[in-house]
């Protein structure tokens, strides 16, 4: 009687074992034909390249104290044109030089009680200043100019100045060649990578462009413009563009 059983389950177990093996049959024959559909990769391309700036601008100025308003505005004037002097003998001429209109306002003098505390303020004249932006091809002259100007504001307390910014021109230009540089730099990192995976890169399925950075050549700077950093305290720069690009591989 014990027998039968175990003797009338055995064709239900060879069907049950048959289908199991068709069914993980479909299931690897499908993958493996997944696995050789051909598939993607992205990488991406650099491309650097040093450049001269071409231009430069730079902004100087008076700014000083007076008693009245008209006083202030007519010393102003006066110092305009002793920095102006000063420009043109740099080598610098009218068309090189602007000059920003002029700003004055009230000027209080804090009155405090013996604990510190301001308890008035009262008129006390006016602040002026007035500004000259030089934009200039001449970096040589712009040098020289910088440091020139240090001894001038040791002579002319009123003089006020900042550093000259070192510009590129033709960026659209420098930023369409540093992408083709990049694009190229990019397929050959695809070839590599498909070569070793015994492949062969395919069509561009996308492509987006990444940081355009200039960089002085001195160093990286935090200033941040033209969608990237953007370094205009030297007049050579260090010029890096990044792409994005996904690739057929077959």
């Amino acid at each position: 009687m014990s027998d039968k059983p175990q003797t009338s389950s055995l064709p239900v177990l060879g069907i049950l074992l048959a289908a199991g093996l068709c069914a993980s049959a479909f299931i690897l024959g499908t993958q493996f034909k997944n696995f050789r559909q051909p598939g993607t990769i992205t990488v991406k391309g650099l491309a650097e390249k040093n450049f001269q700036s071409d231009s430069a601008t730079w902004r100087v100025g008076i700014a000083l104290h007076n008693s009245t308003y008209q006083n202030t505005l007519s010393s102003l004037e006066e110092e305009r044109k002793k920095l102006a002097g000063f420009l043109h003998k740099q080598g610098f001429d009218d068309a090189e030089i602007s000059t920003e209109l002029p700003s004055v306002s009230k000027s209080y003098r804090e009155i405090r009680n013996d604990k510190g505390d301001v308890v008035e303020r009262v008129h006390d004249g006016y602040d002026g200043d007035i500004y000259l932006n030089v934009s200039t091809k001449k970096l040589d002259k712009m040098q020289e100019a910088q440091k020139a100007i240090i001894n001038l504001q040791a002579q002319n307390e009123f003089v006020r100045f900042s550093s000259p910014q070192y510009l590129l021109g033709n960026l659209e230009t420098i930023k369409r060649d540093l992408i083709t540089q990049a694009t190229e730099d990019a397929q050959k990192r695809a070839a590599e990578f498909a070569k070793t995976g015994g492949g062969a890169v395919g069509s561009m399925r996308s492509a987006s462009q990444g940081s355009f950075n200039i960089y002085s050549d001195k160093g990286t700077s935090e200033d941040e413009d033209y969608g990237g950093t953007y370094d205009k305290s030297t007049i050579g720069k260090q010029v890096r563009l990044v792409v994005t690009i996904e690739y057929g591989i077959e």
